[in-house]
């Protein structure tokens, strides 16, 4: 069984060699490594072409750049491996024996489409990890994408990232199951997806993915007014095509609540805007508070909360306070 590793490399160069190590480094040897030269500017090329000279499990795509959706697709189109994993090129892979345990897994639940597992925040100035919380135990076992939607939506354990999966190559490309291009949150639709199209999935609690904390200029690297616009033209999206999704009534509740989830997010962040667009933004942000009402997700009940005894102004106030909180921890 032979497992691609699909990494997007843009102005990493003082990463990218332990990023790459760290997988290098898993005692599961049948892997290969797809390097994805997003049209780095910096020397990410040329170290791109060095590593591949060590190690013949990696191979590099050079390409115009298109943004990170852009290079997991072109990445997906070389890739030969039965499953796939994307990393970005700034993050860990953590414990030596991470594929050997995910590989494992695969053999024992064949059934599954794709496997997901969990990760770490990684600060390196205090060279420290933080987990992410755990997944319910209805998911260490097979379950369908509805199921997995409900579950993961009513822990707040939601993950989004692509990064955290092992996928069966085939089956997204038999899906068609790809990345929006040019779109920021694009793990947001892309997951949605993913448990939609799934006949089998699973989670498990090994802590592999290590997110590298406070890197700037990254490929995953991105804020303010474009991030802001993207997530709200993806709830909008979303809600568009809900009722359209082979979900059933309890799940489509739950990715109700999910993305009251990401409205949340948006009235926090709305003050990040330009002075002059804050206005047309929280008039666009009050349209979608009756999302607000579905509370299977535990935060969209606090905010929910707060919203429906104090208003709008208010709870932005309050999540305001939070997200800056949060930010300084």
């Amino acid at each position: 069984m032979k497992i691609s590793y699909i990494i997007p490399v843009y102005k990493v160069e003082q990463y990218l060699v332990k990023s790459v190590t760290s997988v290098l480094a898993q005692t599961y040897k049948n892997i290969e490594v797809v390097l994805v030269d997003d049209g780095s500017p910096d020397n990410c090329p040329m170290l791109c072409d060095q590593i591949a000279l060590e190690d013949e499990r990696i191979k590099v795509l050079h390409k115009p750049n298109g943004g990170l959706s852009d290079a997991r697709n072109a990445g997906l189109k070389i890739a030969t491996g039965d499953y796939v994993v994307f990393m970005d090129s700034d993050d860990l892979w953590i414990g030596e024996d991470s594929l050997d345990k995910l590989v494992s897994l695969i053999k024992r639940y064949p059934e599954c489409n794709f496997y997901g597992f969990n990760c770490q925040y990684y600060y390196p100035n205090s060279n420290t990890y933080t987990k992410w919380i755990q997944y319910a135990d209805e998911l260490l076992t097979p379950v369908s994408g509805n199921t997995a939607m409900v579950s993961l939506v009513k822990s707040g354990t939601f993950p989004m990232s692509a990064c955290l999966k092992v996928i069966d190559r085939q089956w997204l490309i038999d899906n068609k199951i790809i990345f929006k291009v040019g779109q920021i949150a694009e793990d947001i639709p892309w997951f949605i997806n993913l448990l939609e199209k799934t006949d089998k999935c699973m989670f498990v609690n090994n802590y592999i993915y290590a997110y590298r904390q406070n890197v700037a200029g990254s490929i995953t690297a991105s804020g303010g007014e474009r991030a802001f616009n993207s997530v709200l033209d993806i709830v909008k999206n979303e809600l568009a095509l809900i009722d359209k999704r082979y979900f059933t009534e309890e799940a489509i509740d739950a990715l109700r609540s999910f993305l009251a989830y990401e409205v949340s997010i948006l009235i926090a962040t709305v003050y990040g805007l330009p002075k002059e667009k804050q206005d047309d933004a929280r008039a666009e942000i009050k349209q979608l508070c009756w999302l607000l009402r579905y509370t299977k997700n535990p935060k969209v009940r606090m905010v929910s909360c707060v919203y429906s005894v104090w208003g709008f102004s208010i709870t932005e106030r309050l999540l305001r306070i939070y997200n800056w909180y949060r930010k300084r921890k």
